[in-house]
């Protein structure tokens, strides 16, 4: 998704909710780009809100550029309630998967098998196994994100913005998130096209040629 197709697709809707995030794993250098930019997209697109996980990393540093414009224009969906609460303003919208209707939910475990077959048997055994359960909010609450939850209020995304992991773009639930978009037919940017928009801050990093193969990896 390039920056013309990107401000077309937000500038056309009313509400467009934007997604913002990506690995853990921020190299340190990183994340004032992600900061900046999660602040000039609040900045430039008034109308928009901005989706995310809470998790550390691009997550965080993205978040933190909207919060910085205006905290009540994020929307924050967790794997559990207070995931996390420390980092949210009380003024974001919060929903947790616990708070997800029965039907969203199992909207939710079919998209996320067809996306990542690999998490079927973990989905499966949820509810009998703990540890399952668990683990399986995180990655129920990556396709929540996506697809939304008609029935809690949440729409779905209207375009992804990503840092991936540039060793390993496809695996986690980045990578799941990603495919969840592709599915849904969310348009998603990584960090080799977005840091090259007008709108992105200045990049002094050396990360853009690894960014620009995860892209390459990660696109259909």
């Amino acid at each position: 998704m390039n920056y013309k197709h990107f401000h077309r697709l937000v500038s056309a809707s009313q509400r467009p909710v934007i997604l913002l995030e990506g690995t853990r794993a921020l190299p340190d250098q990183d994340r004032a780009t992600l900061t900046g930019f999660g602040q000039a997209l609040a900045e430039k697109y008034p109308h928009a809100r901005f989706r995310t996980g809470n998790a550390e990393g691009a997550d965080e540093a993205f978040a933190a550029g909207v919060k910085a414009v205006d905290p009540s224009r994020l929307e924050y969906v967790l794997p559990y309630a207070r995931h996390r609460k420390e980092k949210m303003d009380a003024s974001s919208y919060q929903l947790s998967l616990a708070e997800v209707p029965h039907a969203a939910e199992e909207r939710a475990v079919y998209h996320t098998t067809k996306a990542s077959p690999e998490y079927a048997t973990m989905i499966e055994k949820r509810h009998l196994v703990p540890l399952l359960r668990a683990k399986s909010r995180y990655i129920l609450r990556d396709t929540v994100k996506v697809i939304g939850a008609a029935e809690a209020g949440l729409a779905p995304a209207t375009a992804g913005i990503f840092y991936v992991n540039a060793a390993e773009p496809a695996k986690g639930g980045t990578g799941h998130t990603v495919r969840v978009c592709r599915n849904h037919a969310v348009p998603v940017a990584m960090q080799a096209e977005w840091t090259t928009w007008p709108v992105a801050p200045p990049r002094h990093t050396k990360t853009h040629g690894s960014a620009a193969a995860a892209a390459q990896e990660l696109a259909p």
